[in-house]
């Protein structure tokens, strides 16, 4: 019977044989030496390393030379990588995930939640370091600002475009704005593969609520419409063409929804107290509105005894929505949800946004468990590189956690665990070099090191 330490140690030659197929296939031009290198790199993180000079003093890897193909990977390629290329590995996921009952995918969540997270930086050279607001630390400080879409899938996160914000250039676009495109591309890389989009969620703070997200989501907008023509231009199997409808009397076909003004997504966003909202002919803001209806809180069916009022309401800026008001756990001021789209129950409301929580996961791993703010190479292209180099580890340890909790002594494990306790039972430089032999040097040693 294999032991925890052959467990893990399979996984890991599996995952570098995995990731390095997949980066070879997108990588194409890439030659094999920098691509391994790169490789290496992400797979470093189970050595303790969380940047290229750690990795040359662990491995003895050559300085310039390992630098070099780190760093002369264009922007090009880097954001295609990071905005398109994930797709490739969340469908199948969600395609799997979407065959099973729908219990589970109740279970699972299916959530596209976005929020951005600021990586502290003081370098002048490094690319698009400017000031930001950080909340956590509730002050203005330099930094780059990174926002994300992931596909929560019950305790996978699962990237799906990341880019990093800039203040500088022509026509710069707002959160809501960055969103809303990152919205369009995953409602058409899941249509093309045979996803309807309207059995997910979309998740986000009142910083990406805008008018434009809601008719995106209620399936008005025009960039909405231009998704579904560049759909349109795509061969789709037969069941997608639309039912024969030369018998339909013209009464029925009044009554039939406008397909174009179909939810596209269901959005649930958290609000700001000064948007304005008018609720059985009363207008007023939304600050308002929270006092007035605390006395209509109770305990509902499916909420787990959290007080919640549930009502329609309309916004000049919004259009028809389902406002959620209740108080989250631990606190007593009245919070409220924006629901665009699907008016769902408070239950399935506040069930779905529970879900959001998990992009702050994803932050905070990728900032404690894999340093990404340890990583600083100089200019556009190795800001984009520390990235998506941190992105890949992620995408690495957590496809090996999903394969390993299958076994018993695994059940539990957590990435952090994977990072941060398994490589201290099992020899990692010995596995990286019977794999990356090429590149890395023999006989290295602890002499040599400290030279």
């Amino acid at each position: 019977m294999k032991t925890a330490e052959e467990h893990f140690t399979e996984e890991v030659h599996n995952s570098i044989k995995h990731f390095g197929r997949i980066l070879k296939a997108y990588f194409r031009t890439m030659s094999d030496p920098n691509l391994e290198t790169l490789l290496l790199i992400c797979m470093a993180v189970f050595l303790g390393a969380d940047n290229v000079y750690q990795v040359l003093q662990v491995l003895g890897l050559p300085k310039t030379a390992t630098y070099d193909r780190v760093k002369n990977v264009s922007v090009y390629y880097w954001r295609e990588f990071m905005q398109n290329h994930l797709y490739s590995l969340a469908i199948p996921l969600l395609q799997e995930r979407l065959s099973k009952s729908d219990s589970t995918s109740i279970r699972d969540g299916l959530v596209l939640a976005v929020d951005d997270s600021v990586i502290a930086r003081m370098g002048t050279e490094l690319g698009y370091v400017w000031k930001w607001l950080r909340y956590q630390l509730k002050r203005v400080t330099n930094g780059q600002d990174v926002i994300a879409l992931v596909l929560v899938i019950d305790d996978q996160i699962i990237p799906l475009d990341v880019r990093i914000v800039s203040k500088q250039g022509k026509n710069l676009k707002t959160k809501p704005e960055i969103y809303e495109e990152m919205l369009a591309i995953a409602k058409a890389r899941f249509t093309a593969a045979g996803i309807d989009t309207s059995q997910l969620s979309t998740t986000g703070d009142s910083a990406y609520l805008s008018g434009k997200i809601a008719k995106f989501c209620q399936g008005e907008s025009e960039t909405a419409n231009e998704s579904d023509t560049n759909e349109n231009s795509i061969s789709l199997p037969d069941e997608t063409s639309e039912p024969d409808t030369t018998t339909t009397s013209t009464s029925s076909l009044s009554d039939q929804p406008d397909p174009c003004t179909l939810p596209i997504l269901t959005g649930i966003f958290t609000g700001k107290k000064r948007y304005v909202f008018e609720i059985d002919g009363k207008s007023q803001k939304a600050k308002e509105w929270c006092s007035e209806l605390e006395d209509k809180l109770a305990p509902g069916w499916g909420t787990d005894n959290q007080p919640v009022y549930r009502t329609k309401a309309y916004s000049k800026t919004f259009g028809q929505v389902t406002l959620v008001f209740y108080i989250p756990k631990g606190k007593r001021a009245v919070s409220y949800l924006v629901v665009i789209g699907t008016p769902l129950r408070s239950s399935e409301a506040l069930h779905t946004f529970a879900f959001h929580h998990r992009i702050e996961e994803f932050w905070k791993l990728l900032k404690d468990t894999f340093e990404m703010g340890d990583m600083q190479l100089r200019g556009r292209e190795g800001a984009h590189a520390c990235v998506a180099i941190k992105i890949i580890s992620y995408l690495i340890v957590n496809m090996m956690k999903q394969n390993l909790r299958k076994l018993k002594s695994f059940k539990n494990v957590t990435i952090n665990l994977l990072v941060r306790l398994c490589p201290k039972f099992v020899d990692m430089q010995q596995i990286l070099k019977e794999h990356f032999h090429d590149i890395i040097p023999e006989n290295y040693t602890l002499d040599k090191a400290l030279a």
